[in-house]
């Protein structure tokens, strides 16, 4: 286990937000048990001509023009953009972003917590269980086995209690 860095204690909290409301809750979670603070938002998305370009349909999907890729990056910050506002209406001086990385969603999460030294990781689960959960991957899972920070994941359920 990592021991975490006092310098970071009481430094910003890196919210991963995918605009679900289990991304929503977990934000709320952390706004009731951390009573706000700096939170930064990253929104981990990969272009359709990234994951295309894996398979057999790359050559159909393929778009020249650069017009799909375009409005993947401004669905993307319009993600990034409602996860800052959540942020803020939990207590939250918010700032955030829409990255695409150069592989899988849950390394996005991890490579920005490596640039920005976070006191904590904030982030919802999806609740796959068993085969689901096998098949589709778990993006908490893999942040929480790579990241280098605490890392609070939050499943969706009760509503969240203020603190003391």
């Amino acid at each position: 286990m990592t021991t975490p860095d006092p310098s970071t204690a009481d430094g910003v909290v890196l919210i991963a937000y995918d605009g679900s409301a289990n991304a929503d809750h977990a934000i709320d979670v952390a706004g009731a048990l951390l009573g706000g603070g700096t939170a930064e938002i990253v929104h981990a998305w990969e272009p359709v001509s990234s994951a295309a370009a894996r398979s057999a349909v790359y050559a159909i999907a393929y778009d020249e023009s650069g017009a799909l890729l375009e409005r993947e990056r401004e669905l993307a910050q319009e993600t990034a953009d409602a996860g800052v506002a959540r942020a803020r209406a939990a207590g939250f001086e918010a700032t955030g972003a829409a990255r695409s990385g150069s592989g899988p969603l849950w390394q996005t999460v991890v490579e920005r917590a490596e640039e920005l030294h976070p006191r904590l990781i904030v982030m919802g689960t999806r609740g796959l269980t068993g085969i689901r959960s096998a098949l589709a991957g778990s993006v908490s899972r893999h942040v929480t086995s790579h990241a280098e920070v605490p890392v609070l994941t939050v499943p969706l359920g009760e509503e969240p209690r203020r603190g003391r």
